[in-house]
């Protein structure tokens, strides 16, 4: 079968070729084509083919690191937050944040595919600020704003959200005992979609300074942490001009933007 196409795609390219150069007697355009075609199905293609499932096994090799550097950490505090509940007695509360919790183990753990719906990712990141929230309820408020519809049906890296999400609670807050806020939201327009995480924490400017030296730095840099994670993994997938962003956030902490391009809408 692979042959026969191989075959039937040379004689495409060959038998034009032949008349044009017995016409105009130049047998050197002839063997200049046939020596062109074969160099890229047999030198170029492979090639290219290799480079393709590198970026696919590269993707894979990051989330399984993303994946492992988050659930013992998580892991631990979600026991501690069971433990407080089991002793209120609040049955309701503790079916519901072990269902979260099932759910939030599932999606992270699962093999197979590496890109979900964003809605999906959205979701998850959803039940991890509940579940976050019943540890830091009474020192940090969350906003966190609907999915507009428009975003939902986009395919992204697994698990690119929800560590900017977790630095935040782990890192952003670690030192502030009252009025934390964390905020996400979303903006899109024909070209391009964001998710916007920001939070009012402490952090200084040369913090935020030497974050975006990382991010603009990726592959000069050895250590992998779950930001340059996911700023790399948003590269491969999408290209140059999108991937993670840090500024300083209106509400005065860091604003962490991932810029992902929207889908081409068919021409009708």
């Amino acid at each position: 079968m692979i042959l026969a196409r191989l075959l039937f795609s040379c004689l495409i390219v060959m038998v034009p070729m032949i008349f044009l150069s017995l016409y105009f007697n130049n047998w050197t355009v002839f063997i200049f084509v046939i020596y062109s075609y074969f160099s890229y199905k047999f030198v170029l293609q492979p090639l290219i083919d290799q480079n393709e499932r590198q970026k696919r096994m590269i993707r894979k090799a990051e989330l399984k690191q993303l994946q492992f550097q988050m659930n013992p950490h998580f892991l631990y505090n979600s026991f501690f937050i069971l433990n407080s509940l089991v002793k209120t007695g609040d049955v309701e509360r503790i079916e519901r944040f072990t269902n979260m919790l099932g759910e939030y183990f599932r999606f992270i753990t699962r093999d197979g595919e590496d890109h979900v719906w964003l809605s999906e990712e959205i979701s998850h990141c959803r039940r991890y600020a509940e579940i976050q929230n019943l540890r830091f309820s009474r020192r940090i408020r969350l906003e966190f704003d609907d999915l507009p519809k428009g975003m939902e049906q986009i395919s992204v890296p697994r698990l690119i959200v929800q560590p900017i999400i977790e630095n935040a609670y782990e890192h952003s807050f670690d030192k502030m005992t009252e009025d934390g806020l964390l905020r996400v939201s979303f903006e899109m327009d024909r070209n391009e979609a964001q998710i916007i995480v920001e939070d009012n924490g402490r952090i200084s400017d040369s913090e935020i300074e030497a974050l975006k030296n990382r991010l603009d730095q990726t592959a000069e840099f050895d250590k992998m942490t779950g930001m340059i994670n996911i700023h790399r993994r948003i590269l491969l997938t999408f290209g140059d001009g999108v991937g993670l962003f840090v500024t300083r956030s209106g509400i005065n902490g860091l604003k962490a933007v991932i810029r992902i391009k929207m889908p081409e809408m068919p021409v009708r």
